[in-house]
């Protein structure tokens, strides 16, 4: 059992005390995001936005130095 003010995660865990935790540490943001992305993240599967980098993207990027073994 923790002995601080407000339960940790874990004992909320194993105690089913989950409301609570969430209660105690009760921060602001945007729900709807939030589950987008813990949904994509659980999925595997990439979303239909665009992604990072491409290829024509970084043409003309020299931040990475050449290989020396070829």
């Amino acid at each position: 059992m923790s002995r601080g003010r407000y339960l940790s995660l874990e004992e909320a865990r194993k105690s089913g005390q989950l409301e609570r935790f969430a209660a105690e540490h009760y921060k602001t943001g945007d729900a709807a995001k939030f589950d987008a992305l813990t949904k994509a993240m659980a999925s595997g599967k990439p979303t239909e936005e665009a992604g990072t980098s491409t290829a024509v993207g970084s043409a003309n990027c020299n931040e990475t130095p050449p290989r020396q073994d070829k």
